[in-house]
């Protein structure tokens, strides 16, 4: 596989990004590497784009990790001793800190230690996957097991290419940058998250407390239509225009209706609000009903041979 290096360092962001890369891995290495002295400030910032000058989106779900302070400084003491095998460190730390994810716990691990560790997150999956070089998985295999053979793939790449991790992380935004450039998904994304924001205040404004033959739950827009709209976009960017569940390309405008995109509440009985939404395809979404989100990944999983 091979990128057009030129190419894409000539992209202002990822330009940017990999000229911000020493700053970046200066501040928050040390703090990742011993993490007695992280503060809630520290870590603010790290999850924070205007900070870490690499990834958007860390603030919507991680912030509620600095709330216990002891417990995130012990779990990232946990993730990066390299004394224990990567699997395991990975998955306690997943299960210690509530609001984090991959997508958080591999760019600590690759500020840590950049030679060593790659990210797993919303944009990288897709592009992998698309590219053919997303690897299989034992059955059953936790998280920390996936994140281990992924890093695994990582490493190999960066060094196929001649690159750093963290260069290689921000070329996986190429491809979606060079469509937002030509034009090819600003105005259908637009009208297709407008459509959903406007889906989501018909639906709530039709669920409360009705009586048929049984009482429709409240499903309460705790949004405003145009904050709604720009947490959507925000979904959006997270994923690479991609299903949440996925992974597979959404299309804003196409043949294909069934990948349209649809907003989905992750817990069925909550509300429309920040935490609680993601972007789906309209199959998945249909298919996926009120089932759980943990077990319909789970089910996802099993048909995908994972």
């Amino acid at each position: 596989m091979t990128f057009d290096l030129k190419k894409a360092l000539s992209f202002p962001s990822i330009h940017y990004s990999v000229a911000r890369r020493d700053k970046v891995m200066n501040r928050f290495g040390p703090l990742f590497r011993d993490p007695s002295s992280l503060t809630a400030q520290d870590y603010h910032d790290f999850l924070s784009i205007r900070h870490n000058h690499h990834w958007s989106g860390l603030e919507r779900l991680g912030r509620p990790a600095v709330n216990d302070m002891d417990n995130l400084r012990a779990a990232v003491a946990i993730l990066v001793d390299e004394a224990a095998p990567l699997s395991d460190r990975f998955d306690t730390a997943l299960s210690m800190v509530h609001g984090v994810g991959a997508a958080t716990l591999s760019p600590m691990l690759l500020l840590a230690y950049p030679d060593r560790y790659g990210v797993w997150n919303g944009t990288s999956e897709p592009e992998m996957r698309d590219r053919g070089i997303w690897p299989t998985f034992p059955h059953g295999s936790s998280p920390g097991k996936k994140y281990e053979i992924i890093n695994s793939v990582l490493i190999d790449l960066a060094k196929e290419l001649g690159v750093d991790l963290w260069t290689l992380d921000a070329l996986w935004w190429v491809s979606k940058l060079e469509r937002q450039n030509n034009g090819e998904i600003k105005d259908a994304r637009f009208k297709a998250v407008w459509s959903m924001a406007h889906h989501a205040e018909q639906t709530a404004r039709q669920s409360y407390g009705q009586t048929v033959e049984r009482t429709v739950k409240n499903k309460d827009l705790r949004l405003s239509k145009e904050a709604l709209i720009s947490h959507l976009n925000e979904l959006l960017d997270e994923t690479g225009n991609r299903c949440a569940i996925t992974g597979l390309t959404l299309q804003f405008e196409g043949l294909d209706d069934q990948l349209t995109p649809s907003l989905d509440r992750i817990d069925s009985n909550g509300h429309y609000e920040a935490g609680n939404l993601q972007v789906v395809a309209r199959f998945i979404n249909f298919w996926k009903s009120a089932t759980e989100d943990a077990e319909f990944r789970r089910l996802i999983a099993i048909v995908r041979g994972e």
